[in-house]
């Protein structure tokens, strides 16, 4: 086995399942996988990971629990602090923090003090976590965390002057393009953004033979029954576009189920984790719900029949196409701008919702 370890900082549903994954058909190597559950408001009683292979250790932590560890501490207060401005801190002052993942793990501290070049896997080089778990390595991977791996995002105006300085493009940012991160592992590398295309890898583990042994040992018992070859899986998403509000949301998701049921096609809800179930509650028993705080991928392991995995714009699904068919109803971009757009055209004007229903989902 490596010494170095493979250490995965999550904090979605999703994440987890991707870190197990690659962690399921690396075998000949350790991995230390710290899942942020607060993120979600998740469990990792939900999984079950007592079976797991001995090279693989799954903790659950808190972000906010993390915070106050630091806090307690000058040392540890300046560890923060330096982390949230992307600065390097010398050993002196990493000791608070090499203390918390003691605390959570005395076998990974051990393999840090003996190696100090773990292999670091992010998903979101910028989440606080993200930002701390860094200050331990000189470089890092990205693994996939949806579409925004693929979308120029813009930055605000404040922040031009200190990306220019750091010599990076002042008004969009993507994922990765720090000189730091040394390679971005995703689905689709051909469409990562001109920046960091360089950098991009081919996700091949998700579909693996000891990664679909792993995920039916975890969530056996939650696949989805999809005998009916018309069932639809809805997996919702939090919008978060300006002058869209929940009751607008709301709105959308009813017309799709309408449209579904119009057409003779029965509704498997996902929610997604981030989101409040209660949006959703208008609802009512016109559909079924899958558990929420299980990632959609790992569900679809138990259709009989491929089922059609609709989403306004999300990567739920993304490669497992061998066991579903993905349909989003918004169309690929380089930026965020279009989805912004086409949302707001269907909260205005309803009809062009049913316009791409009928082109996506024909009768």
């Amino acid at each position: 086995m490596r010494t170095e370890p493979n250490i995965y900082v999550c904090s979605t549903v999703r994440h987890l399942l991707f870190a197990l994954l690659r962690a399921a058909e690396c075998t000949d190597e350790s991995h230390y996988i710290l899942f942020f559950a607060d993120y979600q408001q998740a469990s990792l009683a939900d999984w079950h990971l007592a079976k797991l292979p001995a090279n693989i250790s799954v903790f659950e932590l808190s972000r906010g629990r993390f915070r106050q560890q630091l806090a307690g501490s000058l040392r540890g207060r300046l560890c923060y602090f330096l982390a949230m401005r992307g600065l390097s801190a010398p050993a002196i002052i990493l000791r608070p923090l090499y203390s918390i993942l003691a605390a959570a793990s005395p076998e990974l501290a051990r393999a840090l003090a003996d190696t100090r070049t773990p292999h670091l896997w992010l998903f979101n080089e910028r989440n606080r976590m993200a930002r701390l778990l860094r200050l331990l390595v000189r470089r890092f991977s990205v693994l996939e965390d949806g579409e925004g791996n693929y979308l120029l995002q813009r930055c605000p105006w404040w922040k031009w002057p200190v990306r220019l300085i750091r010599g990076l493009p002042a008004r969009h940012r993507v994922f990765g393009e720090e000189v730091c991160c040394e390679s971005v592992w995703v689905l689709h590398p051909g469409r990562l953004p001109a920046p960091v295309r360089h950098k991009g890898r081919q996700i091949d583990f998700l579909t693996s033979p000891a990664g679909l042994a792993t995920i039916n040992q975890l969530f056996g018992n939650h696949a989805i029954s999809t005998s009916d070859a018309q069932q639809v899986i809805l997996a919702s998403q939090p919008f978060g576009i300006p002058g869209v509000s929940t009751a607008d949301k709301q709105r959308v998701y009813g017309q799709i189920v309408d449209y579904l049921q119009a057409h003779g096609r029965p509704v498997v809800l996902k929610i997604h984790p981030a989101e409040d179930a209660g949006d959703y509650g208008f609802l009512g028993d016109r559909v079924r719900r899958a558990p929420a705080k299980i990632p959609l991928e790992a569900l679809l392991l138990g259709a009989t029949q491929a089922p059609v995995v609709l989403s306004v714009l999300s990567t739920a699904g993304l490669g497992f196409e061998r066991y579903c068919c993905r349909i989003k109803l918004c169309e690929d971009s380089a930026s965020d701008a279009l989805y912004f757009q086409t949302v707001q055209r269907w909260v205005a004007d309803p009809k062009t919702l049913d316009t791409v229903l009928r082109q996506k989902l024909p009768a």
